[in-house]
């Protein structure tokens, strides 16, 4: 009689619970000052309710479903994540045995949300598709994360599309789910697919009113290839120990039983690679995390990372110490540059350093290159530069190439330039000195065609007039590009390019016949080159003539007209931004 009282009590709290979040909604509590608390409660008493498995009837279930998916398309990013927490417990308790044809399709109304037009609920889709369990995720594991303006909403489907592949490749479920060929290609889609879409996440630098919000992506990317990269590993020592069984059985292994794994030293290479790149850029909580991601990936006890070239360097640099503190510049920065003698690493620290020493906080810009620095010189001899310096060199130039016309990197990468020549680097590397020069001027050619931004031209113009006072033969086709901006149609420019231009001639003398040297010089002097553009013209050509480098000259492709083509071509320039725009961006 007890047992039955007590059954009678428990069904009659258990009714009155589920009926409150229906009575709330009812009661229109989700409004007000109140409301956004209210939601969070409710997704809260809904994970419990799971957790403890009440029965609901079929319609309680689907309101209480509702209820979640309209959390999830909240804007609240608090309000997303108790949904999202509510769901892991909701949907084994009652929807994964359900066959019902709504039920079916929540992954593809997930799915499909990925394009909805409000922002939120693209977000909040992205995160439920990292709760569903492997049952709703094995029939449609291959479904791909669209490209989103939004940074919450990547930062989501970073996070859930790896959750997705956690939760597929989960080992106690897997067989049920996934054999043989079937398996085979979940893994190379994680391999192929889903780490090349996280690499492309670490490129990411889209910028709002809030700052640099494409580093909330990078972060969840790293973390991601971190989660991904255990997940692959796992798999390759799974199949190496069939291998081994099958060796143990077979006296002569044929190769067809040989396993290629899916985690290898090109991806290895790739993967330190981009979270190194991360570890020397501006951001010092981005630094941070990624030194503890490449530290969890060396010394990881659970999982062991194989394949990763020249680890003997890599954990000598990125010991296996707590008490680090990555994120301070003066810790982390003199550590991380050492990577540049790993040849494969090299380019990766390069792109990310030259975004710190060029960048526009000082006290980082200071740090970094006294790292640099500290290490260019640590072999230098009898005033010469070592393989180190040539070695930066070239792994400049192939900056400058891959990062064609992104000022984002181009413009520090100049200021970087710049900086080590002004340090007395990079311009007395005997062969490598002209090849190094070329390729600077390759670029430039490219780079200031055209640009409106006056750091930009600024550095540019400064890095010509270094190169213009080198005595290799160079210097005449850096004087001759140097000269073009004497007529440039903004003031300020002008009156760089002549100073720039003088500097040069005093420091090298054979850039013009000795004869015509003081001549010259007087007409940079006197010259109002800030004042009078047309006058700045004549003189630029006169000093075209004096210089024996004609009325015309080719530029690395790009032709300095006469005065009279130059005049029309100013005319019909493009005007949209005037001079007044360009000032104001440059901060005068």
């Amino acid at each position: 009689m007890s047992n039955f009282i007590f059954g009678f009590v428990l069904a009659d709290k258990q009714r009155v619970a589920v009926g409150i979040v229906p009575a709330i909604e009812k009661a229109r509590l989700y409004r007000g000052k109140g409301g956004e608390i209210m939601r969070s409660a409710v997704s809260r008493f809904i994970e419990c309710i799971s957790r403890a498995q009440v029965s609901l009837t079929e319609k309680t279930k689907r309101s209480l479903l509702d209820t979640l998916n309209e959390n999830l398309k909240h804007p609240n990013s608090h309000i997303q994540n108790a949904a999202v927490e509510a769901l892991k417990h909701y949907i084994p308790a009652y929807l994964v045995s359900m066959e019902n044809k709504g039920v079916n399709g929540l992954m593809s109304r997930y799915l499909e949300q990925l394009t909805d037009a409000n922002v939120a609920a693209r977000r909040g889709s992205a995160l439920a598709l990292g709760a569903l369990p492997i049952e709703f995720l094995a029939k449609g594991w291959k479904s791909d994360n669209p490209d989103d303006r939004d940074a919450e909403a990547r930062v989501n489907a970073v996070k859930g599309l790896v959750s997705v592949c956690e939760t597929l490749t989960e080992a106690g479920k897997f067989s049920t789910f996934f054999s043989g060929e079937d398996g085979h290609a979940l893994f190379l889609f994680i391999r192929n697919e889903v780490m090349r879409s996280l690499f492309k996440a670490l490129d990411d630098y889209s910028t709002d009113n809030r700052g640099d919000v494409g580093s909330w992506v990078r972060e969840a990317a790293m973390d991601g290839l971190e989660r991904c990269t255990y997940i692959l590993c796992k798999r390759d020592f799974t199949n190496q120990e069939k291998v081994s069984a099958l060796e143990l059985k077979k006296s002569d292994s044929s190769s067809d039983d040989q396993i290629s794994p899916y985690f290898d030293a090109s991806l290895a290479n790739e993967l330190v690679g981009g979270i190194v790149k991360q570890a020397v850029e501006k951001m010092d909580k981005i630094r941070e995390s990624a030194a503890r991601i490449l530290q969890r990936i060396l010394y990881n006890k659970t999982t062991f990372v194989p394949h990763i070239p020249q680890r003997e360097i890599v954990e000598h640099i990125i010991p296996d110490e707590a008490d680090f503190k990555w994120g301070v510049p003066t810790v982390s920065y003199p550590r991380f540059v050492q990577l540049l003698q790993v040849g494969c690493y090299s380019k990766y620290v390069v792109s990310g350093l030259v975004i710190s020493i060029g960048g526009l906080q000082d006290s980082l810009a200071k740090a970094s290159l006294s790292a640099l620095l500290d290490y260019l010189r640590a072999t230098v001899t009898k005033g010469h530069d070592d393989s180190r310096v040539c070695s930066l060199s070239m792994d400049i130039l192939w900056v400058l190439q891959k990062y064609r016309r992104c000022d984002r990197v181009i413009i520090p990468t100049l200021k970087t330039i710049e900086t080590l020549f002004r340090e007395m680097l990079l311009l007395n590397m005997e062969a490598q000195t002209p090849v190094f020069c070329a390729g600077v001027l390759d670029s430039l050619a490219t780079e200031l065609k055209g640009t409106k931004d006056f750091s930009k031209l600024k550095t540019g113009i400064a890095i010509l007039g270094y190169i213009a006072s080198i005595s290799e033969p160079i210097n005449t086709r850096a004087f001759s590009h140097l000269l073009t901006f004497l007529a440039h149609r903004y003031a300020k420019i002008r009156k760089f390019a002549a100073d720039e231009v003088l500097t040069a001639l005093q420091v090298n003398g054979t850039l013009m016949a000795e004869d015509k040297l003081n001549e010259a010089t007087e007409i940079i002097a006197q010259t109002s080159w800030a004042d009078d553009a047309e006058e700045s013209k004549r003189r630029r050509l006169q000093l075209f003539e004096m210089a024996g480098l004609g009325n015309s000259q080719t530029v690395n492709g790009n032709r300095i007209e006469s005065e009279n083509a130059d005049k029309r071509k100013l005319e019909t320039a493009d005007e949209n931004a005037s001079y007044s725009s360009l000032v104001g961006s440059a901060g005068f």
